[in-house]
């Protein structure tokens, strides 16, 4: 609810509103007294966790921990993630998965990549990544909704990475913000850097199954993709299924699980009992 009146009367990001940002910054040591006693006391502070992952359910660090940790788990069981996996999280955020990995991968095996700068130098300065080797990297590719003055565009960005170079890439809440051509040419270079073998996972809002949602409907369509606010698309894009499947095959990698439903659907059976706001696939590059 604080997100929707947030995005009626404010334009951009929330945190860019210096009314709000003060608030925000303000609740930053009522947040960590309330981390520390339950063991969260690692976290990134408040006003850093809600730049990747919205205001609702963020203070405490409890809902960060439990989604990290989530989807650390779909990894493992539905993306073959193993101890000595080299992993790629594009749009990884302040962190929230790659905190649930620290116990689950080798020394080195994670790199994070994101548009907000923000986050990616909070990812950098933290203790535990750096004694950890996990590596961060600056996505400089422009949005209009969180990075407006980025350097590249995204339909024609080449990741900074080597063919094969990942055992697992995963992307949440990546899509949901990008349109046709910039998804298009994200598929063609995960497909390139992922190893044979390798697995991809992706959240999405899928509009197979109905496009009323809980923030809103999907009522315009352009190209392949479908979206609420024909102002600033980029808020919230949702494709069908078929869309990825059709753009993963290209280049040889295949469906192997999904999808598993989201809870961001309004009025539907297909949200009762989900687990995480967003559908869910995965995928695999054959040996």
């Amino acid at each position: 609810m604080i997100r929707q009146i947030a995005r009626k009367f404010l334009k951009g990001a929330s945190w860019d509103n210096p009314v709000l940002n003060a608030g925000f910054l303000a609740l930053d040591p009522v947040d960590w007294a309330v981390r520390v006693p339950r063991g969260l006391g690692h976290l990134p502070r408040y006003s850093r966790r809600i730049r990747s992952n919205g205001v609702g359910g963020q203070f405490g660090g409890g809902k960060f921990a439990h989604l990290g940790n989530l989807l650390a788990n779909y990894l493992e069981t539905h993306a073959g993630l193993t101890s000595g996996s080299r992993v790629l999280e594009i749009g990884c955020g302040v962190g929230r998965t790659a905190y649930a990995l620290l116990d689950r991968l080798e020394q080195g095996g994670f790199t994070g990549m994101d548009i907000e700068r923000v986050s990616i130098e909070d990812c950098q300065q933290r203790g535990v990544f750096k004694r950890k080797g996990f590596k961060f990297d600056s996505l400089d590719v422009r949005n209009d909704e969180y990075n407006p003055n980025g350097k590249y565009d995204a339909h024609e960005y080449r990741f900074p990475y080597d063919d094969n170079a990942f055992d697992v890439i995963f992307l949440v809440s990546v899509f949901t913000h990008m349109l046709t051509k910039d998804v298009e040419q994200y598929i063609s270079e995960i497909s390139r850097m992922l190893a044979p073998g390798g697995h991809c996972m992706v959240t999405t809002f899928l509009m197979d199954h109905g496009r009323e949602g809980q923030i809103g409907t999907f009522a315009h369509t352009e190209d392949r993709h479908s979206f609420i606010d024909p102002k600033m698309p980029e808020v919230a894009v949702g494709y069908e299924q078929g869309f990825f499947e059709e753009n993963f095959a290209k280049h040889g990698v295949e469906l192997s699980h999904g999808p598993i439903w989201g809870a961001w659907r309004k009025n539907s059976p297909l949200s009762e009992g989900a687990n995480f706001g967003q559908d869910i696939l995965f995928f695999r590059k054959p040996k």
